[in-house]
């Protein structure tokens, strides 16, 4: 969990807006204490989920968590640059 959380610190883009992202370890539990963060990820065994608001939007690949939450942000970024 700490790698992937310092590989998503590197990886962020940098801008200004307020965005509330939340890296959690659990599937089960993450998605609903993090319910607050307009984006997240929750690893798993193998895999992981990736979360917008607590609500699960879809199950990811672990070696697919990264890039996956990356492409998420910049998405969120574009849309509200809009």
């Amino acid at each position: 969990l700490f790698k992937l959380l310092n590989e998503v610190e590197q990886e962020l883009p940098l801008t200004e807006e307020a965005l509330q992202v939340a890296i959690m370890g659990c599937v089960v539990n993450g998605p609903g204490e993090a319910k607050d963060a307009d984006l997240g990820i929750a690893g798993g065994k193998g895999c992981g989920i990736l979360f917008k608001q607590g609500k699960l939007v879809k199950k990811v690949p672990e070696d697919k968590l990264l890039e996956t939450l990356i492409s998420e942000i910049n998405q969120i970024l574009e849309e509200r640059k809009q």
